[in-house]
């Protein structure tokens, strides 16, 4: 290891590497640079944040060749520009290519990850593919491969203001704007028709966003409620079969000293009947001796 530990090249071994070994090794190049004597890029390696599973997952994609993760930012390069131009055949086309292009990042990191993925990490890296598309600084760390959380998105962004992957797209020289020919009322009015159907057209996704967020979390609860009932049921069960077998086990003694009492009353009847023999024997010995 060199004896020289800077903030970027401690950032890029550990975002690179394994989550199990994160945190050790980010003691080690914490340690180094102290020992070096740079308390202050010690103090920012300490604070570098162990990414989470999605987060690792979409870092690695950026790092394998192999990935479509590159996409992110033409397509998203190219939504924004359809927003502005209002094209809206464009729009609903590079809308579906949007869907299509978080499918296929979310099954290849879900290669990487050697297992099947859980609910909430296909959730999650979803929404940070979703969100590297429509934003273009999200866009350049997910590049970068410096994500640490689906929730940190716009913090991450701000946290490397001047880092780039190696596999961030060439920035394009900005597009001198187009003359445009002054408009009729006609037009105007279609634009501003357009720009208002626009607007509610937003508006109503993000209620439908909204709304399926809640019931999302309505489902959660409702499961989270059933999970609960069923564990009370099944320890019910677990309790009744206890006490049946307990009755079963009381029923079983009863039984036997049922039985064992059934024997000893007989044979009190036997003995009682030959005592009985006797005595009748020793009445007529007595009467025969009286007669006498």
């Amino acid at each position: 290891m060199s004896d020289t530990v800077d903030l970027d090249s401690a950032a890029e071994e550990l975002y690179a590497g394994s989550r199990e070994d994160f945190t050790p090794r980010r003691k080690e190049l914490s340690k180094a640079a102290k020992a070096a004597g740079d308390p202050a890029v010690a103090a920012a390696i300490d604070r570098l944040a162990k990414p989470t599973t999605s987060a690792w997952l979409a870092n690695q994609l950026a790092r394998d060749a192999s990935s479509d993760v590159d996409e992110v930012a033409s397509l998203g390069d190219a939504l924004r520009e359809a927003h502005a131009n209002l094209a809206g055949a464009d729009l609903k086309s590079l809308s579906q290519k949007r869907t299509q292009l978080v499918s296929m990042l979310v099954a290849q990191a879900g290669k990487l990850n050697g297992a099947a993925l859980t609910e909430s990490v296909t959730r999650e890296l979803e929404e940070i593919f979703t969100t590297a598309i429509a934003d273009g600084e999200v866009a350049r760390v997910l590049l970068a491969g410096r994500l640490t959380s689906a929730k940190e998105l716009s913090a991450a962004a701000a946290a490397w203001p001047s880092v780039s992957g190696d596999r961030a797209p060439v920035v394009r020289p900005a597009r001198p704007p187009r003359p445009k020919a002054d408009l009729t009322e006609k037009q105007k009015a279609d634009r501003e028709a357009k720009l208002a159907m626009a607007r509610e057209d937003l508006d109503a996704a993000r209620s439908t966003v909204k709304e399926a967020e809640a019931d999302r979390a309505e489902e959660e609860r409702i499961l989270a409620e059933a999970q609960r009932l069923a564990d009370e049921a099944g320890e019910e069960v677990r309790r009744l079969y206890e006490e049946v077998d307990a009755a079963e086990k009381r029923e079983k003694d009863a039984r036997r000293r049922a039985g064992s009492a059934s024997r000893s009353v007989k044979d009190a009847e036997k003995r009682a009947s030959q005592a009985w023999r006797l005595v009748q024997q020793a009445e007529r010995i007595l009467d025969e001796l009286s007669g006498d």
